[in-house]
């Protein structure tokens, strides 16, 4: 039997940033109208989480409620990487960047899950995903520049 989505998206490396089929090798985006383009760092705040399972059953949850996700994430287009901000060293790698419609795209892959990453590159909101073969995590916030 396997175990929930939940436990099983906890372990090694950044629970937020578990996969994605690359689309292309990351490149910095393009120029945007908004100034979180990927052109500077961020760090990004996580303020919403909801699990659902295969069967279309979510529930919600406060960040870091019974789930190894960081409550904080920098972004480092530049650098490809995403980490945590809690000293752990969790990271993973961003596989694809895009700026399509004013908005800032990226996805990598890493421990049988795929990740997506949106950011309004005018206000810094974003929505996120961390998908596997039998669950997700939707995961809602907002980046500043520090």
């Amino acid at each position: 039997m396997r175990r929930s989505t939940k436990h099983r998206l906890q372990g090694p490396g950044l629970a937020l940033a578990r996969g994605s089929v690359p689309l292309a090798a990351p490149a910095p985006p393009a120029s945007a109208a908004g100034k979180y383009d990927g052109s500077k760092p961020m760090l990004c705040a996580v303020t919403a989480v909801s699990e659902c399972t295969k069967d279309g059953a979510c529930e919600r949850s406060a960040p870091q409620e019974g789930n190894n996700l960081p409550g904080f994430v920098r972004v480092d287009v530049k650098a490809k990487l995403l980490t945590d901000n809690d000293g752990s060293g969790r990271k993973t790698e961003i596989k694809s960047s895009a700026i399509v419609d004013n908005q800032l795209m990226l996805q990598g892959a890493e421990n049988g899950k795929a990740w997506s990453i949106v950011i309004a590159s005018d206000s810094g909101i974003f929505g996120s995903s961390v998908v596997e073969d039998d669950g997700l995590f939707a995961i809602f916030g907002r980046c500043t520049i520090p």
